[in-house]
């Protein structure tokens, strides 16, 4: 072959292959464009797995949420990460709560949304316009699961995303991951994953402390303690209470199955517990209402030869110490103090109370005194 010969095939193979490269490029460039509107959609909105494992598709920046959640823990998380405003309508539960008035005062001006167990006002979430409805569950059986499952349905037609959370009792084996589990999800929806971690660890280290120091106690010394909860129920061992109790404080429940079940003076004595925590559920109760037998709740005069009555083995929770929410550290301290006193003569639980308020909250000596008086409120809660 000549030179002339090979330069026209060089020049004939160049152009063929600039005219497949071009072809390329083209495809390439009209695939792009038909991926541009889910790219920019990808831009405005996340996906976050919520605790059913349902995949919810919510927007980046969430700026109006409703919280259906009972117990004030989403709020009160919300308040720790600065972005409390968010929040546009509660459930009555919520605007109740003696304790979340304290550490976050607006809820008195959001509106009250009506209740997952008694009954929603959906035109009153529609007004609100929320980015998203996050409800935290308490699926304890199918009736419960079915009426959640029904909620979703009606706000998902209304176009409104619902994230589900569930509070750790709805386990069958209730346990302190699935509290992280909650927080972590939140971190997710409102772009704050740091501060949900920073959280957890925070509240991880009461846990671990108390873990660390009654673990040995063996198993015939471990007192078998009532958790009773005001005005007249014993929690089971099905609850996130027997969890914390059994599983980290290292005490015995008394009951062995079930979750709220009601008692009577009766029913104290012939259990004859070891140790008795008084949990704030309807109200706060002291552990000298018991000592003195007042007609509190129930007749304590009647249970006085209770062991644990005898033996001066009676602990009191505050209205929000004892549920699965941000002070549970402080109630953990306060069983494990009534429980093994000798190992925790460091440790003043009153004091670490104003601790987290501080350090959480960031509230200051007048809202403290506020909130240590509301820990113990005598009327009922909600």
């Amino acid at each position: 072959m000549d030179l002339k010969k090979f330069g026209v095939l060089l020049l004939c193979s160049l152009l063929v292959v600039t005219v497949s490269l071009s072809g390329c490029v083209s495809e390439n460039v009209k695939s792009n464009e038909n991926t541009v509107p889910s790219t920019n959609e990808n831009r405005e909105y996340i996906t976050v797995k919520d605790m059913w494992n349902r995949v919810v598709k919510i927007k980046k920046d969430v700026n109006r949420v409703v919280l259906l959640d009972f117990t004030g823990t989403y709020l009160k998380i919300m308040k720790i990460w600065g972005i409390d405003d968010k929040v546009v309508g509660v459930d009555n539960s919520q605007k109740k709560n003696v304790f979340l008035k304290v550490v976050c005062p607006r809820i008195e001006n959001i509106p009250d949304v009506g209740s997952t167990s008694k009954g929603l006002n959906y035109e009153a979430i529609a007004a609100t316009k929320p980015d998203v409805v996050i409800i935290r569950a308490f699926s304890t059986n199918k009736e419960r699961e079915q009426r959640y499952r029904e909620i979703i349905n009606k706000l998902n037609g209304m176009g409104i995303p619902v994230v589900i959370l569930l509070h750790p009792t709805s386990y069958d084996t209730p346990n302190v991951s699935t509290m992280w589990q909650e927080i972590e999800i939140l971190g997710k929806i409102f772009n704050k994953e740091k501060e949900a971690k920073d959280l957890i660890n925070y509240l991880n280290g009461y846990v671990e402390l108390i873990k660390e120091r009654t673990k040995d106690i063996p198993e015939d010394k471990r007192p078998k303690v009532l958790l009773y909860a005001t005005p007249d129920y014993m929690l089971g061992a099905q609850t996130i209470q027997s969890y914390f109790l059994e599983d980290i404080v290292h005490g015995k429940n008394v009951l062995k199955s079930g979750r709220w079940i009601k008692t009577s003076p009766e029913e104290i004595l012939k259990l004859n517990p070891d140790a008795i925590i008084a949990l704030g559920h309807q109200g706060y109760i002291s552990p000298e209402d018991i000592y003195s037998g007042k007609n509190v709740f129930i007749d304590w005069k009647l249970v006085q030869n209770v062991k644990a009555i005898k033996d001066r083995k009676v602990g009191s929770l505050g209205i929000t110490e004892w549920r699965a929410t941000v002070e549970f550290p402080i109630g953990l301290l306060r069983e494990a103090k009534t429980l093994y006193p000798e190992r925790f003569t460091d440790i003043d639980p009153d004091k670490e109370e104003i601790k987290l308020y501080k350090e959480l909250y960031r509230l200051n000596d007048e809202e403290i005194k506020e909130a240590v008086k509301a820990q113990r409120y005598r009327g009922e809660v909600h």
